[in-house]
């Protein structure tokens, strides 16, 4: 039984024996790293991805967030003392292109192991820190690369479709803010009251017109597949893009005699809701634009205003809705009808208060 012993106690000692001071130095490294290369103007957030094996190799991986290239394999390491080498060199496909990776980060690491200066080198050198972090912090950081920037998507519903447009921008903390754009009802800038992203999963709560969307991130995180809910589910597919710019703003022009806000209120037979016209007279022609406060705070801007004589047609064409009134006299209103699909109503509009 002794020499069993013996022998099993000789076996362990040759095992750590095994693990060389080499291994375990590379090893101490194991953990989550963010950092950012700079060259002028030019910055590149950089995480890196280190992970020990049992026998105390290690494999690791760089993701450069900016530019959306994830799991960049790192060809090989060296480490002696405090001076650490990287080396990449891989091919990978972007957007249809191929991009050669191919660089060296040499560094030094501090005593605690919690810091590393160095630069990288793919043609011109780029000052490169790497801080260790928390595991959530990492996820965080992959998470803002993935999902900050612009997307653009379509919403059919009731044969009208809406262009939208989502963005996000990642804050230094970890967390996502977003506002959106309904390009077609002219309404930019919509709030987007929480986002939620984990595990390639979003989730977007729209207060501001009672609406929620679900979607997932798909792998290269080009594309979103979800739904959007607002009263019924209809599914809304984004896809990351340079987003459509607001419409410049025409220059003002002395006002009309139908400048100001008009109010009214449309009887649907089962409800009433009431409606608001903001008309502004421009350079380019009089504008305007509807608001239904009853179903949300948001004012939609009218693809086209007509005025011929006392006819007055105000046209939404991101609702698909047309308003077509006579403008009378003292004391001032403009009697007509308010149009969205088949559905015709009477609307009279008279001056708001302030």
């Amino acid at each position: 039984m002794q020499n069993r012993i013996v022998r099993t106690l000789m076996f362990v000692a040759l095992a750590a024996a095994a693990l060389s001071p080499l291994c375990r130095a590379q090893a101490q490294l194991a953990g989550e790293w963010l950092g950012t290369a700079k060259a002028g103007d030019t910055q590149l957030h950089i995480a890196w991805h280190v992970v020990a094996a049992r026998d105390g190799s290690i494999t690791s991986t760089i993701d450069n967030l900016d530019q959306r290239i994830y799991a960049i394999p790192v060809s090989s390491m060296t480490l002696k003392d405090n001076a650490l080498t990287l080396t990449l060199d891989t091919v990978r496909v972007l957007d249809g292109d191929t991009i050669n990776i191919r660089g060296t980060f040499t560094g030094t690491i501090n005593a605690d192991a919690t810091e590393i200066h160095g630069s990288w080198v793919q043609g011109q050198p780029l000052e490169l820190d790497l801080k260790r972090v928390p595991l959530q912090a990492a996820l965080n950081a992959v998470a803002q690369s993935q999902l900050a920037g612009d997307w653009q998507g379509t919403l059919s519903a009731g044969g009208v479709e809406l262009r939208l447009v989502l963005h996000v921008t990642a804050a230094t903390d970890g967390s996502l803010t977003a506002t959106l754009d309904s390009v077609d009802q002219s309404a930019y800038g919509i709030p987007v009251t929480t986002v939620m992203f984990n595990d390639s999963k979003l989730n977007l709560t729209v207060d501001a017109v009672h609406g929620t969307y679900e979607g997932t991130l798909n792998k290269d995180a080009s594309e979103i597949d979800g739904t959007w809910s607002q009263g019924q589910p209809l599914t809304l597919n984004f896809k990351r893009a340079p987003a459509t710019p607001p419409p410049a703003t025409a220059k003002p022009a002395a006002p009309s005699d139908i400048d100001g806000t008009w109010k009214g209120t449309l009887n649907t037979g089962t409800t009433e809701l009431h409606i608001l016209f903001k008309i502004v007279n421009t350079q380019d022609g009089l504008t305007a634009q509807m608001q239904s406060p009853d179903q949300s705070p948001i004012w939609i801007t009218a693809s086209s205003v007509t005025r011929v004589g006392a006819t007055l047609i105000i046209t939404m064409k991101g609702i698909a809705a047309t308003f077509e009134g006579t403008i009378s006299g003292e004391p001032g209103a403009i009697d007509g009808s308010f149009t969205q699909g088949n559905v015709k109503l009477p609307l009279l509009l008279k001056p708001a208060k302030n």
